[in-house]
This record gives C-alpha cells, structure tokens and sequence, in this order.
C-alpha cells in the first residue's frame, strides 16, 4: 500500500499514522502530488510532526509546499492547526511559513479564498506571539488592511486586530479598527472590537471619573452593535455588565435584582444559541469564557442583597471578576505553545488591591478566630480597610521576607510581626493561590480535558443550564489545582502543600489544601468542610453556589489508583448525591514510591457513571487523583 493510500485509510483514525507507518520519506515524497492534492494535509503534518527531526528536515519542504498550494480553507485551517501543535516542526519550517502566510494574506487581493487569507492572518498573529520580528510583520500586515477588502476576510481580520490590540497594546491598532468600520459587512465587529477597548481602559483606570467616562463610551458602542444585530448576546451581556459595575459609584445601589437577572437571562440564551449548529473553531468560545460569565453572574446575585449599603470589598470582587471575564473574551482559539504567553492582564491596582481585601476579608469572617488572636484579625481589617484604594504594586517584603505577599500586602513589618505563624502561613497560601490564579492563563490540557468531561456528561440528567454551569466551573477549578499540584516544584508550593511529597500525608492534608484553592478562585461560592446531615454523614467538601450545591468526597490511597481502586470508592461518593443535582466529585490522594516522573494530567481525570443498589438514578462522578511522594527530576531513575 503506498503512503497516499494509507493515509486516506488512516484518517477515520484518533492517532495519525507514523512516518514509518506511510512507508517511510521515500514513499511519501514519491506520492507528493496525490498528498498535496488530498484534503488530507494536516495529517500528514501532525505525523511529521510527531517523527524524528531527521524524518522533520526532509520533509519540511512537503509541508511549505502543501500550506503553499492548499485551495480548501477547511485544509489549510487544519494543517496550520496541525503544525502550531509540533514547535519542532514549526521552528524547523519558520523562515519560509512567515513568507508564505504573508503571500497568502496578500493575495486575497488576487481573488485568493478570503477564508485562506483570514486564517493566515491569524496564524501570523500567532507567530508573532512568539517573537518579535514576526509581530513587527504582523503588525505591517494589519496596517495594509483596507475597508475594501473581501468582507468575509474583514469580519475575521477585525477580531485578530481586537486581540492583539489587547496583547500588544499598540494604540495605532485602534485607528485600524476605525478604518475597517467603514466595511459594511464588518462594522458591527469593528465597533465590537472598538467597544473591548475603550471596557480595558475603564478597567485600567486609577480614578472613578475615568472608569465612568470610558464605561459609557464602550456602553455606546456596543449598543451601536445591537441596533444593528439584536440578536448580539455577547454585547449586550457587556452593556448589562456596565450598567451594573456603573452604579456601585451611585449613593443609592438599589434595585439591581432586575438587571442581574436580565443579565442570567442573556446568558442562558447565548448558551442555547452557541449550541445549534456548528460554529467555526477560531470563533468558537473556550471553556473558561463561558465559566466567567456565570460566575459573574452568581457573584452578582450573592452580593445583592449587600448593595443598599457601601460595599468597596464586594465592588473590588465583582469588578476582578469583571477583569477575568474581559480576559476571557479577548482571545481567540490557540493552540500549541502559546497558553504560557497569554498571560497579560489589565493591571488595574486599585480593583486588584480591593478583591484581594475582599478575599482576605471573607476568609477572617469565616474562621473561628482564638481569643487572643482577635485583636490581631481587627488590626488586619483595619490596616485592610485603608488600602483599600491604594495599589497593590508594592513589593518591598518580596525577596526576603518569610511571608512575602501578606508582607506586600500589609506595608507593616511591625503589624506582620504580630501575627500568629499558623495564621500568616494561612493568609500567605492563600493569598499566594490568589495571585496565581490572577495571574495565569488556563492551560490548553486543562481546557481540553475540561471539555471532554463536558462532552461525556451530555447525557445527564441534571447537567443543564446553571447547574451545567456550576459544575463546569468547579471542574475547571479542580482540574486546574491538579495540574498546578503536579507543575510546581518545592519553593512554589512551599510549606503549604509539603504534604504532596510526604509518604505520612493523609486526606485532611488534601482536603485544606483543595478547599483554600478553592475559596481563593471562586469568589461568592461557599466552601464548607466536613458539613453534617449529608446521607447521613458528613461530606468532606460542600461546595455551596446558592440554588445548587455539590460534595467532594476525599481519600488517601497507597498504591496506585486505578480505575478499578476508584470505583471501591464510589458508593459512598454518590451516596451524597440522594438529593440535588446527580453530580459529584471524588477524589483521592495517591501515595506511591515511584523511580519516575507522576501520570500526566490527562491520566489522572475521568468520569464514573454508577446506578447504586436500590436506585434507578443514574449518578455521575468526575474522579480526580492527586499524585504524593512528589520528587524533584534530579532524585528520579
């Protein structure tokens, strides 16, 4: 069979074929015309890709010439798609991909498929997120963009402008959106990518006039959108949001119940409307945008009852909120290497300084304080309560001070001092949790099992509109702790969470730690340890979003936990699920001496579908096990 051959039977396949599987170099560059004439090119790419970086250098010249000559959009999507995920291959290829996306770019002019030219534009972008020279390229390609270009090609160059502009912060940026205004067929998205813009600089201001002054400008222009398309839910999600972020300057917050549910209904018509039909994958919302939105929403509503009166800390949590939710919103579909730079921010201080308050403030209210060390908890409330507004930049106790960001956070050696180890090694993991989570894109494997979790929980019963939400949004949390307790090595997770390379740790260990990374990323949620009453027991974790609720069940394990170890455990998990939503979590620390590195990620999340004995309810479990008796690359054989 010749390499052609075996790649068109490969390709009903979920693994494409080996290099040595097609025949070898030779076999494939002896089928080269059939290949570049197949719709099978990213294929071919992902198997060069995966092979030897000899097998990779005498066949690079295929690839160039198959991006080169691809006619199909579809294809040649999928075959840049294909090479962003191999950076060997990529870097193997640069020098004539960078031309070759510029040619194509240019000849949507020539009567090129507009399609073609759009998705090479965006893989330029992505290039010059990588380097320099590439964005400067980048950058040129973006200032020859015309108002009388193709408006298929307009509608998506619009979109790539609006993230960029947002990565790279160019100003000249704006006045190219300006332009393509004046695109018929793109100005809506234009006056879109316009209104992002003017929401960052409110979010970036230092002064309430401002914040205003640009809320109302990009309130405007989204509202141009929807006079023109009422169906825009994406903007007018935003104009709710600014309407509501806008009264906490107001003397009287009153009255707010209306629009936060405007807003919950907005949300669960965009969720219908993004589930009919297929929508494009550079369009396509990734996992965390959604999560925002709702949890946006659900912040909203648990402080409503709060806005009659002034209430700085629960402005600060909603507008961090409202910054994760801008973040979101403003990246496109990326792959390969790219989540680790896709990790800028709007450095609004004052916001920041405000939700890590609220934070702190929340985890003081709930905890059962000692006589002796409340006088400590009010003087943390009182220095907390005058920097309320001030930034949070400050990094002075940073390099040697024991506990650096309660440090940062307090400007007080004296009052740092005073307070009590346990509870400053409490602050300072949890605040550290904080900044990290600020402070870091979702990767891509997290993103990917969070929807293939998604996909096989269709068919629950209870898995629909805010109760998929919630839970989409505790899985995210959860699979994105799993993948930080594997990723950081002993100076990131410091004593906090010693117990990932201890052979003596045991559940409760587990259990603090998920419950403070969890009260850290999800403001407005309750979290709850060892709550009573629950199927008749007591439940390890109680995650609590208001109208619905869902336990974790938690356990210690030595040896290594199998599929098989995890279901002698799911009885007991799903017992928890007698009432409420037939969702749950189980998770379970593994202890093994192992001589290599732990299980990947993606090994050490699955789903469990279980009908205990005397029900005919179908109860669903996302299992999660965390890795201990961690070492250090060094220490393995």
């Amino acid at each position: 069979m010749n390499a052609y051959a075996f790649l068109e039977r490969s390709v009903s396949e979920s693994t494409p074929p080996t290099v040595d599987e097609l025949g070898g170099v030779d076999a494939i560059l002896a089928d080269r015309q059939a290949i570049l004439a197949s719709p099978f090119l990213d294929v071919l790419v992902e198997s060069i890709g995966s092979g030897s970086k000899d097998e990779q250098t005498a066949l690079a010249e295929l690839v160039i010439d198959g991006l080169r000559t691809a006619d199909m959009p579809t294809v040649f999507r999928d075959a840049v798609a294909a090479l962003f995920s191999h950076a060997g291959l990529r870097a193997l290829v640069r020098g004539h991909l960078v031309k070759l996306l510029i040619d194509r770019v240019g000849g949507r002019r020539n009567g090129n498929d507009a399609l073609i030219a759009a998705y090479a534009l965006e893989a330029m972008f992505r290039l010059g997120m990588e380097d320099r020279r590439a964005r400067l390229e980048t950058l040129l390609l973006f200032e020859d963009l015309d108002a009388e270009d193709d408006g298929l090609f307009v509608q998506h160059a619009v979109k790539i402008v609006g993230v960029a502009c947002h990565h790279w912060g160019e100003p000249d940026l704006r006045k190219v959106l300006i332009r393509l205004q004046a695109n018929g067929e793109a100005a809506d998205e234009a006056a879109f990518e316009l209104a992002m813009i003017a929401f960052a600089d409110a979010l970036n201001a230092d002064d309430m006039a401002h914040v205003q002054v640009r809320m109302r400008e990009a309130r405007a222009l989204f509202q141009s959108v929807l006079r023109h398309d009422g169906e825009r839910y994406d903007a007018a999600q935003h104009v709710a949001v600014i309407d509501i972020v806008s009264s906490f300057a107001e003397e009287d917050a009153a009255g707010l119940g209306a629009p936060i549910e405007k807003l919950g209904r907005l949300l669960a018509v965009r969720h219908d409307q993004l589930g009919i039909g297929v929508m494009p994958s550079w369009l396509a919302p990734r996992v965390d945008r959604e999560i925002e939105w709702w949890a946006l929403l659900r912040l909203l509503r648990s402080v409503d009852s709060n806005l009659r009166r002034e209430s700085w800390l629960d402005a600060g949590r909603i507008m961090e909120q409202v910054l994760a939710v801008y973040d979101a919103e403003r990246t496109i579909l990326i792959g390969g290497a790219l989540h680790a730079l896709f990790l800028p921010r709007i450095e609004a201080a004052f916001v920041r300084s405000q939700g890590l308050a609220a934070h702190l403030q929340d985890l003081l209210d709930n905890e059962n304080w000692t006589p002796e060390e409340r006088s400590v908890a009010e003087k943390l409330r009182e220095q907390i309560t005058k920097r309320a507004k001030a930034s949070f930049s400050s990094r002075k106790f940073k390099e040697d001070g024991e506990f650096p960001e309660l440090g940062a956070l307090l400007q007080d050696p004296a009052l740092l001092s005073q307070v009590p180890d346990e509870m400053a090694r409490r602050l300072e993991g949890m605040l550290a949790d904080k900044l990290s989570l600020a402070g870091r894109r979702v990767r891509r494997d997290v993103q990917r099992i969070c929807h293939s979790i998604s996909t096989e929980l269709i068919d629950a019963a209870d898995y629909r509109s805010e109760v998929r939400a919630a839970f989409d949004e505790l899985v995210q949390k959860i699979v994105a702790f799993c993948d930080d307790r594997q990723n950081a090595d002993r100076s990131q997770l410091g004593d906090w969470c010693a117990y990932l390379r201890s052979a003596d740790a045991i559940e409760n260990h587990l259990q603090r730690d998920l419950r403070e990374w969890l009260r850290a990323s999800m403001p407005g949620v309750g979290i709850f340890p060892e709550v009573p009453g629950m199927a008749a027991g007591r439940s390890d974790l109680y995650v609590d979003f208001g109208d619905t609720q869902f336990v974790i069940e938690l356990k210690r394990h030595h040896g290594v936990v199998s599929e098989d170890v995890a279901r002698s455990y799911r009885a007991q998990a799903v017992a928890y699920q007698a009432t409420g939503p037939k969702l749950g979590l189980l998770g379970i620390l593994e202890l093994v001496d192992r001589s290599g590195p732990p299980p990947s990620l993606v090994e050490c999340i699955w789903i469990e579908t279980y009908v205990p004995e005397g029900s005919t309810l179908v109860r669903h479990l996302v299992v999660f096990k965390v890795p201990g008796m961690l070492k250090p690359p060094s220490k393995m054989t």
